[in-house]
This record gives structure tokens, sequence and C-alpha cells, in this order.
């Protein structure tokens, strides 16, 4: 049997998860209904896929009785549709970040275990081909010791985003990033912002986080650049990995420690510039391997790869990088114990 998939919200993230499931074979998905309160945008979204539409999610969910509920409205909505959705017994998907505040991503996650249903946060970047291939590198030690982690997430300002700053929209992509490539916590957090454009809240952050292990992270973050800039470095011991989020390229400096003739400038120099290589990336798109990865843990019982726990640690941290920079010092972050 096919999950059966309901969909709420259809603008302009919705429309990419409707895309996405709509290349679906029917016998693995089914997209069941659509929830938009915008008409224009609903009587769009039925023209092109052709799907049962309702202006209220509570009939849609009540009448399609979906396996997985899609949750790709505004931030600010999150809570209370993935409170109804899993309150109701539906597995859900709910768009990055979790929710707006702590207390309502925890509120979601107890309501997961006790209605027995899956939690999954779409934290998108983490089906990235090329952050995956960069995971397993740095897992097999090939970098040696992480020394810094560089996020570069810049473009401009989207006029649809009302409810939330940067740090929260944006950050939360490289938060999460970072965290699953070093496998670490972080111990504490510094941040400066700027409110240049966005009527209520911040669109420029720029970020310091120190994890557990002394790896630094550092975000660069904003709406305010007229060009798209979606990249990641992690430099270590060995040299440095380049991520392109968008090309899904992923380029290693190899740093070159081979002897020289001239001892001086050995001296002076240090690390050197070696071979550079692109390594090979099997591409595909993350959010069809997003799509992939719940179904999966629908069909087997198993936990999604992106956790409600997972979507909780990366909002607790865009929170406290708020806190740094509205209380003008360093914030300690309180680390999980493993």
């Amino acid at each position: 049997m096919p999950v059966k998939v309901g969909m709420v919200g259809a603008g302009s993230m919705g429309s990419n998860h409707l895309r996405v499931l709509s290349d679906f074979d029917a016998k693995r998905a089914q997209l069941v209904g659509i929830a938009e309160p915008v008409q224009a945008v609903r009587e769009k979204a039925v023209n092109r896929f052709h799907v049962a539409a309702f202006e209220q999610y509570q009939q849609m969910i009540e009448e399609t009785k979906p396996d997985l509920v899609v949750v790709a409205v505004p931030t600010n909505l999150h809570f209370e549709v993935a409170n109804y959705a899993l309150d109701t017994g539906h597995h859900v998907l709910v768009e990055k970040p979790i929710a707006t505040t702590l207390e309502e991503a925890e509120t979601l996650i107890q309501l997961a275990k006790r209605r027995s249903v899956h939690l999954a946060v779409g934290h998108v970047e983490r089906f990235n081909p090329a952050v995956m291939a960069l995971k397993q590198l740095l897992a097999q030690g090939d970098l040696g010791t992480i020394f810094s982690l560089h996020a570069r997430r810049l473009g401009p300002f989207p006029p649809r985003i009302r409810d939330v700053g940067v740090t929260l929209d944006l950050a939360t992509h490289d938060l999460d990033a970072m965290r699953y490539l070093t496998g670490e916590e972080v111990a504490h957090v510094y941040a400066e912002t700027q409110q240049r454009v966005h009527q209520t809240h911040e669109d420029l952050l720029l970020g310091m986080v120190r994890f557990v292990n002394g790896a630094l992270g550092v975000l660069d973050v904003n709406w305010l650049t007229p060009s798209k800039v979606r990249e990641l470095t992690v430099t270590g011991e060995r040299g440095m990995y380049l991520v392109n989020y968008l090309s899904q390229d992923l380029y290693f400096y190899e740093n070159d420690y081979s002897p020289t003739s001239w001892d001086a400038l050995r001296s002076i120099t240090g690390v050197s510039e070696g071979t550079m290589t692109r390594l090979k990336v099997q591409k595909s798109e993350p959010l069809r391997l997003e799509y992939e990865d719940i179904l999966t843990a629908i069909e087997q019982d198993s936990q999604p790869t992106v956790t409600g726990e997972d979507g909780l640690a990366v909002l607790r941290l865009a929170h406290q990088l708020l806190s740094a920079m509205h209380a003008g010092k360093v914030i300690q972050c309180m680390v999980p114990i493993r």
C-alpha cells in the first residue's frame, strides 16, 4: 500500500514539495489532499496537481485520512498544524525550523511519542549528496582533526518571509549541517546581527559557535547580498573541503607539507598549497531524498534521519545566538549528556 500524503501549504515551499511528491511512483506515495487558505494559490495547485484541495487543514486531514502530513506553512504556524496532525495520529514532516519556541518543539516531540507516530524535520541540507559525501570522508578521518567550519548563506531579501529573521530561517540549515558533520554538541555561542531591510527581524547574522571538541563554526548569513551564495568550508589537519550546496560540488584543497630546499621560506610559510581535487558526487535532489527517508521510516517503523530532537537542538542554538546578540556576550550552552 502506498503512503498517503496530505500537504498543508501550497505556497513557495509547498509547491516544491508538491512537485517532488508528484514524481513518486503511485505505489510508493500518493498525494491525497492539499490544504491552502489562499484561494488563488489553492486553485493554482489544483490545476497543476489535480488533487482534492481544502481551505482548512483540519478538513483535509479528516476527509482524506493521510498517513503523513507535510507542514509547509509559515514558521509561526508550524506548531499549530503539526500539533493537530500529531494529536490525530498522523506522521508529520514539518519544514524547518521545527517551531518558533523551544516549548512548542518539546511539546511536539512528546506528543509524537505518546501517539507512536514519526516526527521528521525538514533540514534538507542533511540530504544534499555533497554534504553526505563529506560526512563519510570526515568519519573516515580523511581530514584529521577538524579546526573550523565556515558557512556562507547569502542572498537577496525574500518578501514572503515576514515572521522570522535569518537566524531561524537560514542559519538553522548550517547549524544542523555543522552538528551533523562534526558529530558534536556546542559549548558556547556568540553573535552580532543587523536589521537593514526587514521590517521586524534581523536580516544579517555573523555568528560563532564553539563545539565541545574545540572546532569553531562561523555563520555568515544574510538577506542583503544581490547574488545567492550557499557554501561551506571545513578546515582541518590535512587541508580544506569546500561544499557548494547549490551545485552539489565537493572539492578538497590539500595541505602540502613537502620539504623545500629553502628552509628559511619553509619556516615562514608553514602550510602551503597542495593539490586541489574535485571529488565525484552522485547528484540528486535533496528534497527527493528527504521524502525517501521519511517514507522508509514509515514503511519500516524506523527513525527518520532528522528527528524532532535534532530540530529542537538546532532551534535551541538559534535562540542562543539571538540571546548572545541581545546580551552582547558569549552564551554558554547546555550540552546534552551522551
